[in-house]
């Protein structure tokens, strides 16, 4: 079933009335009048609804809503690339998986180019939309290491690390993954004086960027 995102759907709300954006997505999915669709609120809320159509004006009138618990603290912190499309492609799947929060980071060696917040804010609900994802993520304003509040477990992508175990996922858990030239000096030291990191190495091989956060993320989703 389809889905579509709408902030301002509350548990009150038993017709919800479509903007111009929300209209055109509709249409664009081509369906007609008594069809089903799913809408999120990206909090939690999540509405099953009948479309509704008189002329040209399109309501979706709420047949069920179940309101889904925010999941465990997952965050993904993740230096900026030089290939924004490697970039956001990291955020989509790891949206898709379940992280609740983003971290755009400004490591020593990252590419410290313009971040669009409204561009990465866009991708998350396009992946929760396809995926049907209750819970948008929230996602921070660059910041380097020293900025951030960190989870209880802190993982560390490192191919010479430990394998991946359940013994240290906790409920709040912080992915690290630096950049693409890695971590410096200062960075490593930072890192390995917090006394929750853990370095984990996934594959046998060294990962791309991208390919390690989404590696790192799926794995504290399934050892959950």
């Amino acid at each position: 079933m389809d889905h579509l995102f709408i902030p301002g759907f509350t548990s009150e709300q038993s017709i919800v009335a479509l903007d111009e954006p929300a209209r055109r997505h509709v249409a664009a999915l081509r369906l007609r009048d008594g069809e089903q669709i799913r809408i999120l609120n990206g909090k939690g809320l999540v509405g099953l609804c009948r479309v509704a159509r008189n002329g040209v004006d399109v309501q979706l009138h709420v047949v069920e809503r179940d309101l889904r618990p925010r999941p465990a603290s997952l965050t993904l912190v993740m230096s900026n690339l030089d290939n924004r499309d490697r970039f956001e492609f990291a955020l989509e799947k790891a949206t898709e998986l379940g992280a609740t929060r983003f971290v755009p980071l400004l490591a020593d060696r990252s590419q410290h180019q313009r971040v669009s917040m409204d561009r990465l804010r866009a991708k998350a609900i396009a992946a929760i939309t396809q995926c049907g994802v209750a819970w948008l993520p929230e996602i921070l304003e660059p910041c380097t290491l020293e900025a951030i509040e960190w989870g209880s477990t802190v993982i560390v992508g490192d191919d010479r690390g430990s394998r991946a175990s359940n013994a240290v996922v906790a409920t709040d858990v912080t992915v690290v993954v630096g950049p693409e030239g890695d971590f410096s000096d200062r960075e490593k030291d930072y890192l390995a004086a917090l006394p929750q990191t853990h370095r984990w190495a996934i594959g046998s091989t060294r990962l791309r960027a991208e390919t390690a956060a989404i590696a790192l993320v799926s794995t504290v989703v399934a050892l959950r």
